[in-house]
């Protein structure tokens, strides 16, 4: 069976909000500086990713940012012949729907969800999001966190009725951890518990009709499971995650419901495609489930 890829949770740009326009700059190089994200990546992700100054990975996490744009992205995607699709995931209001529409223009592996603009009146921000699935949108995203919006806002809940009508995924970030240094201004305005995981099980709850990706959620497959085992509507991606942990996700959260996903540029294609071939190789059908047809399913390509 040939192995094929649909990187179901990557970024592209600067999601964080501190210095736009970065998707379709050129000749932007890797820079040096201090990067936890290696040390975990290189352990398999075995290794815990925080590090004693969580400031260092804040700000890793910004540098990877700034260097991941479409044209490094595609030069990483020529590298190899497995993936075959990645899904990118806006984050308003740093990023919008229209930019990485653009992207999937000039790099046809990209595949666009799109986001909430908040700001904008009710009826017209669920214009805008059945406009954007008509142009090609094939999910939502939502990040509690950065967007600074709850789950139970009015809003996500107008947002999450439209892709529930159009019978399309949500996906939302998970886990309540910091984004930014104390000395940023985005610290003031974002509020990492609207991002705590019982607050996601609580929204996984609210909506049984909905297909809800719950990000990151692999790693702590046990925990999940012990959340959502009356629930037939909750999948997880497996960024961050090593091949044990991939496994388990399989036994018990089902081979239907994992899905593969690196979280470009905080985890990288080389050591989750590593991980995704440790785990399955002996599954060549699993790994297909894992790797491609269970995202393929669920946005409809």
């Amino acid at each position: 069976m040939e192995k094929r890829i649909i990187d179901s949770h990557a970024h592209i740009g600067d999601i964080f909000h501190e210095n736009k326009n970065i998707t379709f700059k050129t000749n932007i190089k890797k820079g040096d500086y201090e990067d936890p994200f290696i040390d975990c990546e290189r352990s398999g992700y075995t290794k815990p990713l925080f590090p004693k100054k969580v400031e260092d990975l804040i700000n890793a996490g910004q540098y990877r940012s700034w260097e991941w744009t479409l044209e490094n992205l595609a030069k990483e995607l020529d590298e190899r012949d497995d993936v075959k699709g990645i899904v990118m995931l806006p984050i308003w209001p740093n990023q919008t729907f229209e930019e990485y529409l653009a992207a999937s223009l000039l790099e046809p592996r990209i595949i666009p969800f799109t986001t909430c603009v908040f700001d904008m009146p009710l009826e017209d921000m669920c214009g805008k999001l059945r406009t954007d699935i008509k142009r090609g949108a094939k999910g939502l995203k939502l990040h509690p966190t950065i967007q600074n919006v709850a789950l139970d806002d009015p809003r996500t809940e107008a947002a999450v009725k439209v892709f529930y009508e159009a019978g399309l995924p949500v996906l939302t970030h998970c886990g309540a951890n910091p984004y930014y240094t104390e000395d940023s201004p985005w610290s003031k305005v974002t509020t990492p518990a609207y991002s705590d995981f019982p607050k996601v099980i609580d929204f996984c709850h609210k909506w049984p009709d909905v297909k809800i990706i719950v990000a990151h959620c692999c790693t702590i497959a046990e925990l999940l499971y012990e959340n959502v085992k009356d629930l037939h509507n909750v999948y997880t991606d497996t960024s961050m995650c090593s091949a044990d942990n991939m496994r388990l996700g399989v036994r018990l959260i089902g081979e239907d419901k994992i899905l593969f996903g690196t979280d470009v540029p905080f985890g990288s294609f080389h050591y989750s495609i590593a991980e995704l071939d440790k785990a399955f190789a002996d599954h060549p059908d699993i790994m297909d489930m894992v790797g491609y047809s269970n995202i393929a399913s669920l946005i409809g390509i």
